[in-house]
């Protein structure tokens, strides 16, 4: 997670001196392109078939996905920033996350996600996430015993704080006006605040081992970025980088029901403006 959001901002030449107090970039800046491309993984977006299921049973998933690598072309900074820092490119492997979703009465169902604020390496993170869906059931053909169509509805907000923007690694102390100019790491805020909506069609097969679906989406995001770095002249950024998007997402997978109330799903997840990739979920559900 911490080695994601360095890229974030950090290549995009955050936390020097002369930075403003807030800057709003456009959405076709570099920085407005790179805090959506890494809004995709923390998207939480449908990752199960619509199935009308009876009411009161509780599902527990947990999913893992790779994180994706921004073009260098989106690295640098284009509006909110006079210089660029050197450039992080290591990123973390996978964004991992667990999520909880109980069945209601009338196709209604809610799901839940906590990652709680727990140090891990530099970083401290506080990331919710909730959703709600209703599903109506159809008429199945063919191979399949039967269909479903979802429309849901979700949304993701809290924040990581670390050295997003100078790293222990990213410091110097031989050039004042360059970035990281410090001996101490930066303590940044990112808080990659979104919320969705979503239209999923599946259908089960007749033996009910497998199902499949796809669907479609749009997404608001509202990210917020804040730096928290002071230099070796007692000078302390606080430059506020805000956003505001809109992006429209499709996704397709399919899940495999295996013995004793456990499945495995695959899926993928793309924006197309920003990137595409995918994910793999593992549930159980209790009776």
């Amino acid at each position: 997670m911490r080695k994601s959001l360095v890229v974030i901002v950090a290549c995009a030449g955050v936390a020097i001196p002369a930075a403003r107090a807030q800057c709003r970039p456009g959405a076709n800046s570099n920085e407005a392109k790179l805090l959506a491309f890494y809004s995709v993984p923390i998207t939480f977006s449908a990752l199960d078939a619509p199935s009308r299921e009876s009411a009161w049973h509780v599902e527990l998933q947990a999913e893992v996905s790779p994180v994706p690598t921004a073009d260098p072309s989106i690295e640098h900074a284009s509006e909110c920033f006079a210089a660029s820092a050197k450039q992080h490119s290591r990123l973390t492997s996978v964004f991992a996350r667990p999520r909880v979703i109980l069945t209601l009465p009338l196709g209604l169902a809610i799901e839940a996600s906590y990652i709680p604020p727990i140090q891990v390496g530099d970083a401290k993170p506080n990331l919710g996430s909730a959703a709600i869906s209703e599903t109506v059931p159809l008429r199945g053909f063919g191979p399949f015993g039967s269909s479903a169509l979802m429309v849901r509805a979700d949304g993701t907000i809290g924040h990581v704080r670390g050295p997003i923007t100078c790293a222990k690694t990213s410091l110097q102390q031989s050039e004042p006006d360059s970035a990281c100019f410090g001996n101490n790491p930066s303590n940044d805020t990112f808080s990659p605040n979104m919320f969705g909506v979503e239209g999923l069609y599946g259908v089960k097969s007749r033996g009910g081992r497998f199902e499949f679906f796809a669907g479609t989406g749009m997404t608001w995001l509202r990210p917020r970025f804040e730096v928290g770095f002071t230099n070796l002249a007692d000078v302390t950024d606080n430059t506020r980088v805000e956003v505001n998007l809109e992006r429209w997402s499709v996704l397709g997978g399919a899940t495999l029901h295996l013995p004793a109330s456990f499945a495995l799903t695959t899926e993928v997840y793309s924006v197309p403006k920003d990137v595409t990739t995918w994910r793999l979920a593992a549930s159980y559900r209790l009776h």
